[in-house]
């Protein structure tokens, strides 16, 4: 059977962007973010893995929880079904792997990546959502988007997605809580921006979590085509019934 230390040089021979962090990850440093590969142990203890993105934010202050994931994506096989694959099974399967994740997650796995293909990845996570107005799933994609921002000091698209925020939010009503304790609108909203309130502080966090031992042997990447990224802010369904009517 294939052991994992062979299974894991052979995924980073096929990325080598990206540099080892732990026994299970593969990362780059891009901006304000690291990025990578986890290739996710079986939690019952059985010989398989499970391929995920993952996004980190290198503006987390809690040291307990820096490195904790701010989004992730399960990689899918072409049935759209978690490609878990069996150590035994690894050489049959990989080369179909490798083209699933060149898919699912290839415009972001490189040196220079595109805010445009950052913004897809996170309307793909959004798509995704098991229900469509969870506060735990759109908190994640909101802060992702606010942290970009922030970084690049774009305000137009700060307000853009506030926008976006304040038009979400409304629907957070006990019908679409499945985590954690019910908040208030105000306590939802703090919840987001938080980590946002001051830019120097924010831009200093990333620079001193920047410089841990291990994030900065990482390779390093970096995101282009801000300027040039049209955002598209939700439209409320009265909105939309008005854009009708115009349209006519």
């Amino acid at each position: 059977m294939k052991q994992y230390k062979d299974i894991f040089k052979e995924w980073h021979s096929e990325f080598p962007v990206l540099s080892k962090y732990t026994e299970r990850t593969l990362y780059m440093r891009i901006n304000p973010l690291i990025i990578g590969l986890r290739l996710q142990k079986d939690r019952f203890g059985g010989d398989d893995y499970l391929p995920v993105l993952e996004i980190i934010p290198l503006w987390e202050e809690n040291p307990k929880r820096f490195g904790k994931p701010l989004c992730w994506d399960n990689l899918q096989d072409m049935k759209r079904l978690d490609f878990t694959i069996i150590y035994s099974q690894h050489d049959y399967y990989f080369p179909e792997a490798l083209a699933c994740v060149e898919i699912q997650f290839g415009k972001i796995l490189k040196e220079v990546v595109f805010f445009r293909d950052l913004m897809e990845f996170k309307n793909h996570l959004i798509r995704q959502f098991i229900t469509k107005h969870n506060p735990c799933s759109w908190i994640r994609v909101f802060q992702l988007q606010l942290g970009l921002a922030l970084y690049f000091n774009k305000r137009d698209l700060l307000g853009q997605i506030e926008l976006n925020i304040e038009r979400e939010i409304k629907y957070w009503t006990p019908k679409y809580l499945h985590c954690g304790d019910e908040l208030t609108i105000d306590e939802y909203r703090e919840q987001i921006y938080q980590p946002f309130k001051d830019r120097e502080k924010f831009m200093a966090t990333i620079e001193m979590n920047s410089r841990r031992p291990k994030v900065a042997k990482l390779n390093v990447g970096t995101i282009v085509g801000i300027d040039d990224y049209h955002y598209e802010t939700k439209q409320s369904w009265l909105d939309r019934l008005r854009s009708l009517f115009t349209k006519r």
